[in-house]
């Protein structure tokens, strides 16, 4: 059973627990009309406990200092995306996602668009993030007559993507704006535009996704096929050589021959077509 402390919108409430532990908790039409001190206890889907101090300082600040219900969005969104992609998101991000939020809203408001030039990146890579995301734009526009621009779902999508990855969204940026560069460089050496919506972009951008974690982790793979690959694709190696180098000289890591290999299949298929 848990008494409530405060209700962020319908579906989220602030309360203790049997314990007297301060706890979110989330359920369709749990927060509707309740008050201080009220019981709930039936028709509850998560409850989350802040664990680490920082985060517990951090979000009581939020709740000074941000919107009730920007908040309770928040919550629900994470509790969906849970249930989605049936796996926990760090706890960072009951502090990240309602803080990117209001700001973004805020800016909305201001006039200020800030675009997101990865925004394309983003949706090919991070497929399921970037769907919650829109769901979220979507909310956020029904509950708060607020519409924000599907630039915003990427940014978004890259808080999710970093939480339930636990790495910082800074690293999830880094390698994202790293997959463009790289998409980029290799239109110019083979002298023609990459469609966004092909199957062989999203083939490039996943197999180069997967490579750069392989290469941070220093996790080498096997290519049976190397000697075959850097006599039939000369061109191709070439060109994958030379995006190596740049994947080498952003993440300070010698790229095995074997990545290079992998890598110069795809730009093959790219020449063919």
């Amino acid at each position: 059973m848990f008494r409530v402390v405060k209700a962020l919108n319908n579906n989220v409430v602030m309360a203790y627990d049997e314990k007297n532990l301060e706890c979110i908790v989330v359920g369709k039409g749990i927060g509707f009309s309740k008050k201080f001190g009220d019981k709930i206890g039936e028709k509850i889907e998560k409850v989350y406990y802040l664990q680490e101090k920082a985060n517990m300082v951090k979000f009581s600040e939020l709740l000074e200092n941000i919107r009730n219900d920007i908040i309770g969005i928040s919550e629900e969104l994470i509790a969906y995306a849970e249930n989605v992609k049936g796996k926990k998101l760090n706890e960072h991000i009951h502090i990240a996602l309602p803080d990117h939020i209001a700001f973004a809203i805020e800016r909305i408001k201001g006039g200020i668009d800030i675009k997101n030039p990865f925004n394309q990146e983003i949706s090919a890579l991070y497929k399921d993030d970037y769907k919650i995301a829109l769901k979220a734009i979507n909310i956020i526009s029904d509950r708060l007559n607020i519409k924000l621009p599907e630039d915003e779902a990427g940014f978004i999508a890259l808080h999710l993507h970093a939480a339930f990855e636990n790495s910082g969204v800074s690293v999830t940026m880094k390698n994202t704006r790293l997959v463009s560069e790289l998409v980029r460089n290799i239109e110019n050496m083979i002298d023609r535009k990459i469609e966004t919506d092909s199957i062989d972009y999203l083939r490039l951008i996943t197999h180069l996704k997967f490579a750069i974690d392989r290469i941070e982790r220093g996790m080498p793979i096997s290519n049976e096929l190397l000697l075959q690959i850097k006599r039939k694709f000369k061109k191709a190696y070439k060109i994958a050589t030379n995006v190596a180098q740049i994947i080498g000289n952003s993440l300070d890591r010698d790229v095995p021959e074997d990545e290079i290999g992998y890598l110069a299949i795809h730009i093959q298929r790219l020449i063919n077509d």
